[in-house]
């Protein structure tokens, strides 16, 4: 036996010889070890212990190639596809000629449609391996992309034939059949469509896009009963994706069949491996179809039941906030995100508090929530979103764009995400890639209303009328009782002067028999009258829904109103205005209509007191204030104007249009900093107006010249990059100048030049671009005109106009 003493020293000695020998092993070595033990793991099945160990590598060697290219691979085939992008992200930083990274990282932007990520991925693997087979596949989506964003026809039907020799010798490749898939529903094609479709199924059952695609088709085609089987086997497929389930409800509704909806809703509430989401779902469509009571007791029932009931709680808390007890939600809310341990649920359920502070004004409380959320899980998707939104807001569109792309990893078929990218886009200026996010909102949407509209709006704007068209119909045939798409076609009809499609919505609404769509109807057959010429058919049509005494016979009075007005019926029109107000003098629209007519016939001072009634009952009433305030204006009573437009700041809940009207009337007092303080306020208020934004940013970079001015305009700005309006394009376009980009600034300038030839500080602007890009004869030739449009106005920039010229002539 070893004496004590001895064992203690003993056990000293064999301690320090094995901390020597520790210490002597490097952190590669021990780096090492650990992949070694998470190779073992993985062949043994143990996912969770292996991706452990191959952290641990990390912590040692951060440069350790095989344990990272392992960590992707296995990240990627258990579906969490954002840490496996992060991953080969990371490989290629480290290691930029490392394949299988840029053809990972390459397909899954392809799939995710990023196709500037995918050209700087996929061409890099064309360098490295021209001849592998999924390389040569990336290549030709590569192409395919480019020609469909050149509108090169042949060039598409080039590429889509080689995808269908691809898929001949490679039937299992996405890529290649999404290619030929896209180019058959360009065709319209959907025939072709389904069997490529189907085809693809064979090899890929579970890919949401080929489901999704084949879906539209089937509703296209009006087959509801393949829909239904369709949707089905969608909601197996994907049991936590809520747009398939809320679809699959809605087939159910179009079928009047409420009890088969609820019946399949609680069939996969209480099924072994039901979560949380399908019970929440059993309670959305009771909230929807049963009302707020039953959504509650079902929520109560859940809450006793359930042993995690922290999500069920929270919902409760948004039903009591959407029925007014906004406090006492707040209060419930803040009880149960203080309590216990953090969680996944804990932290949703700060997210849903950011937002019920959000919407009671509280922003700086939302945002520490969606802060403190982020912070616990920096891949919550709704969290994101929201500080993405309020990056938008703030003018920094390229942060949010970032929180979106990590949102987007984790629910790649998610259309918040996808349209608030598109509003980023459109923030900085790049009306190309938010058209795209819109169209991928669309998509992912299944044509839901809301995407599709919003999408419609923006080809409207950028004059692609018969796309927007498109764009509708397609949401139309899922959605064809929606009256906001009906109204919006139709609307477009009629700029286009389509009569029939028009008269064709008309015969939709009636059909009906729903007094909205009746009235909608009615507005649409008046306007479709009146732009054919057809004043007497018009009349007679208005005066008949006027005399129905219906509840749209207001708006048919409005309209007939209108009419005689714009006949040169005065008389008319007034008769029917008195004979309206003799049974409703409080009416206020009759009010302000009768005072248009007395304006019309240059009755001025009767006018006048009827304006004045009206904006004392309705302070801040943005037609009344800018009709009285030009009248004032105009009669030479710029003090009285001047003096109503402060009231109204004082007086009006919402003093917008007011300060508006003060900021242009300092403006032209040359009190230049009291206007853009103004246009500042407005613009904190709602960044989203761009005409604030272009009265901001043009102010800013007309009157001030410090860098951080000049950085704010551009940052204001941006969004104005891409538009085709003069006024806008000339904010732009001096902004570059002013930043020293000539070059840039003049490919604004120039078409701002031609569309608003009589605006002198246009031309100012113009012509010193010419003059900095040494463009001497043109710069003297515009500069000369802005001087001669200018005339004796004093602003500073036409006596610089004038040294400017001076210049010229000595050179």
């Amino acid at each position: 036996m070893i004496p004590p003493r001895k064992f203690v020293r003993l056990s000293a000695v064999l301690l320090s010889a094995m901390l020597v020998l520790t210490a002597c092993e490097s952190s590669e070595e021990r780096a090492q070890k650990h992949f070694e033990s998470g190779m073992e793991l993985l062949q043994q099945g143990d996912v969770s212990r292996a991706l452990v160990e191959f952290r641990n590598v990390f912590k040692l060697n951060p440069q350790h190639k095989e344990a990272r290219l392992v960590f992707a691979r296995t990240q990627l085939e258990n579906g969490a596809r954002a840490g496996a992008y992060a991953q080969y992200l990371r490989l290629v930083e480290q290691y930029p000629d490392t394949i299988e990274a840029r053809i990972e990282l390459a397909e899954m932007a392809v799939e995710a449609q990023n196709w500037e990520e995918a050209e700087r991925h996929g061409r890099a693997a064309q360098e490295l391996d021209p001849d592998n087979p999924r390389v040569k596949v990336i290549g030709l989506a590569l192409d395919y992309a480019k020609a469909v964003r050149d509108k090169n026809l042949p060039e598409i039907e080039k590429q889509a034939e080689k995808a269908e020799t691809v898929l001949e010798e490679q039937p299992e490749s996405l890529i290649a059949r999404r290619i030929v898939l896209d180019a058959d529903l360009r065709k319209q094609n959907f025939a072709a469509a389904l069997s490529t479709i189907n085809a693809g199924l064979a090899f890929h059952p579970e890919n949401y896009s080929l489901n999704s695609t084949k879906l539209q088709i089937q509703l296209r085609q009006k087959d509801m009963d393949g829909v239904g089987v369709t949707l089905k086997s969608m909601v197996d497929l994907y049991p936590e994706n809520d747009e398939i389930r809320k679809l699959m409800i809605a087939w159910f509704l179009d079928r009047k069949d409420l009890k088969g909806a609820e019946v399949f809703l609680r069939d996969l509430a209480s099924a072994p491996d039901a979560d949380e989401t399908a019970k929440m779902t059993v309670v959305r469509f009771l909230l929807e179809t049963s009302g707020p009571d039953a959504a509650r007791a079902e929520l109560e029932n859940l809450i006793a039941s359930e042993e995690n009931a922290i999500s069920y709680r929270a919902l409760l808390a948004s039903l009591d906030f959407e029925s007014g007890n906004k406090d006492k939600a707040v209060a419930a809310l803040e009880t149960l995100v203080g309590e216990g341990e953090p969680s996944e649920d804990r932290t949703q359920a700060k997210v849903v508090l950011a937002r019920m502070l959000a919407q009671m004004g509280n922003k700086v409380g939302a945002r520490s929530r969606v802060e403190e959320a982020i912070e616990e899980d920096s891949s919550n998707v709704d969290a994101l979103k929201m500080r993405a939104a309020w990056l938008i807001e703030e003018d920094k569109p390229d942060q949010a764009v970032l929180d979106l792309r990590t949102a987007l990893t984790q629910n790649p078929r998610d259309a918040a995400i996808m349209t608030l990218m598109g509003l980023a886009h459109e923030r900085a200026g790049d009306r190309a890639l938010a058209g795209e996010r819109y169209a991928l909102a669309v998509e992912v949407s299944l044509q839901a209303p809301a995407e599709s509209l919003r999408y419609a709006e923006f080809l409207v704007t950028d004059g692609r009328i018969e796309a927007a068209k498109a764009v509708l119909s397609e949401a139309l045939e899922k959605a064809p009782a929606n009256l906001d798409l009906l109204q919006s076609i139709a609307a477009l009809h009629l700029r286009t002067e389509d009569w029939s499609e028009a008269t064709r919505v008309v015969w939709k609404l009636r059909a009906m028999e729903d007094d909205r769509a009746n009235a909608i109807a009615n507005g649409i057959e008046a306007d479709l009258l009146l732009r054919q010429d057809r004043v007497d058919e018009t009349v007679s049509f208005l005066e008949g829904l006027v005399n129905e005494g219906s509840d749209q016979s207001l708006a048919a009075l409005s309209a007939l109103i209108q009419t005689h007005v714009r006949s040169g019926q005065i008389d008319k029109a007034v008769d029917l205005v008195e004979k309206s107000l003799a049974e409703n003098p409080s009416d206020l629209a009759m009010r302000y209509t009768r005072a248009g007519l007395h304006m019309i016939q240059n009755e001025r001072a009767e006018a006048e007191k009827i304006y004045r009634e009206l904006i004392a009952l309705a302070p801040g009433n943005r037609r009344v204030l800018l009709v009285l305030n030009s009248l004032l204006v105009a009669d030479g009573r710029a003090d009285e104007a001047a003096a109503l437009v402060d009231e109204q700041i004082e007086k009006a809940p919402d003093a917008t249009t007011a300060l508006q009207i003060k900021a242009e009337r300092l403006e032209k007092e040359r009190d230049y900093d009291g206007a853009i303080a103004i246009y500042e306020k407005l613009y904190e208020r709602d960044s989203n107006n761009v005409a604030v934004a272009n009265n901001l940013a043009s102010m800013i970079t007309t009157y001030r010249d410090d860098p951080e001015s000049l950085d704010r305009a551009f940052a204001v700005a941006r969004r104005l990059k891409s538009s085709n309006i003069p006024a806008l394009q000339d904010t732009y376009g001096w902004i570059e100048y002013r930043r020293g980009n000539f070059k840039e600034a003049l490919t604004y300038l120039e078409p701002a030049g031609k569309g608003m030839p009589e605006h002198p500080l246009v031309q100012y602007h113009l012509g010193m671009a010419y003059k900095a890009l040494s463009r001497n004869d043109d710069a003297k030739k515009v500069l000369t005109r802005a001087l001669e449009l200018a005339k004796d106005d004093p602003l500073p920039q036409y006596e610089k106009a004038r040294e400017a010229l001076k210049e010229l002539e000595t050179q």
